[in-house]
């Protein structure tokens, strides 16, 4: 196990919006099988799935529905991944939402899901933890259009096709997401303490984006992350390239979701602001500054102590996170994370 942002990491700014990243480490990673066309891919128990992993040492934290593993190949600082227990497909569903959402509101931690064939390897449930606030998290939100009738954001300036709803808009990206699954749109999601990001996909990778980057576009590049393994990949990655992989990597949402004429033009939505739309009830969470952060280099033992201690739960009005309260979580036995 290493840390993605230890002293091995070569990493700078690019352009504005993105960031470049040399780990050579990452490389080791198996690769994700091309054979992906559905969606909604049932669950094979023959394949690879989480219950299988031979290192019990990797499970930081064992929820009632989900464990918390490390990641043997991390692209963020803290990065862990949050699986379910139960034999379930890379499917995004009401539980998972309701699970993952008030889990990022209370933590402080962000949250990002591949869905099949939108860069998850593994067909078996699971998202990724960062502690992190990703770089197209720290861009400024315009209006976006209207889906299924209720406003969104967007990202000022940003190239690709990206919905931006407000935490209390689970229910509205719940019948996004289905929407996409019926027409086997891949898609990628982001969750914040107080938005989710939403990136629909073309099915068929571009030819294009192989010419420019040599990885699959998914989660980690939408959010704003470019991870290499060679120098010369690494030399050549330019802004230029990363402002096409997020345009050609991204779609619109299904046309039955967009409202008509609710669409506003490129200097339309430029011009005008969070401040101008209909407010967007939150979640309660703590304050902005306390409940969202950059980089700070941690290890996951911070959120999985969050976890393992309830420490803050206090504060939800909801549900706790992940169907758990203080009386059914897993206090016994020591904390062993592996090394």
């Amino acid at each position: 196990m290493y840390d993605a942002c230890d002293a091995h990491e070569v990493s700078e700014p690019l352009g504005g919006r993105y960031r470049k990243r040399l780990d050579a480490r990452r490389g080791n990673k198996p690769k994700k099988s091309d054979d992906q066309r559905d969606v909604c891919t049932p669950f094979n128990p023959a394949a690879f799935n989480f219950t299988k992993i031979s290192n019990q040492r990797e499970i930081l934290a064992r929820l009632p529905e989900y464990n918390v593993l490390t990641n043997r190949f991390p692209l963020f600082p803290g990065h862990m991944l949050l699986t379910a227990k139960a034999l379930v497909p890379q499917q995004l569903s009401a539980t998972h939402l309701s699970a993952i959402a008030p889990l990022v509101s209370h933590c402080g931690f962000s949250a990002y899901f591949n869905s099949w064939c939108a860069s998850a390897s593994v067909n078996h449930f699971h998202c990724h933890l960062i502690d992190e606030l990703p770089p197209v998290a720290q861009l400024r939100l315009v209006t976006g259009p209207h889906v299924l009738g209720e406003p969104t954001l967007r990202p000022a300036d940003y190239s690709g096709s990206c919905y931006v709803f407000g935490a209390s808009q689970l229910g509205l990206v719940g019948r996004v997401v289905a929407a996409m699954q019926a027409e086997n749109q891949p898609h990628n999601l982001l969750f914040t303490p107080l938005h989710i990001y939403v990136w629909p996909k073309p099915l068929q990778r571009p030819a294009r984006s192989f010419e420019l980057y040599p990885e699959t576009v998914g989660g980690p590049e939408l959010l704003g992350s470019f991870t290499v393994y060679t120098e010369g990949d690494y030399a050549a990655l330019s802004a230029a390239a990363a402002e096409e992989l997020v345009r050609i990597n991204t779609a619109p949402l299904p046309k039955r979701l967009l409202s008509g004429g609710d669409v506003l033009s490129s200097e339309e939505s430029d011009d005008a602001s969070d401040e101008g739309m209909p407010p967007l009830k939150q979640q309660r969470t703590f304050g902005r500054k306390a409940a969202v952060r950059t980089c700070q280099s941690l290890d996951s033992v911070s959120l999985v102590n969050f976890l393992r201690s309830g420490s803050g739960l206090e504060a939800f009005s909801g549900p706790l996170p992940l169907a758990m309260s203080k009386s059914q979580m897993n206090l016994s036995g020591p904390l062993e994370v592996g090394s």
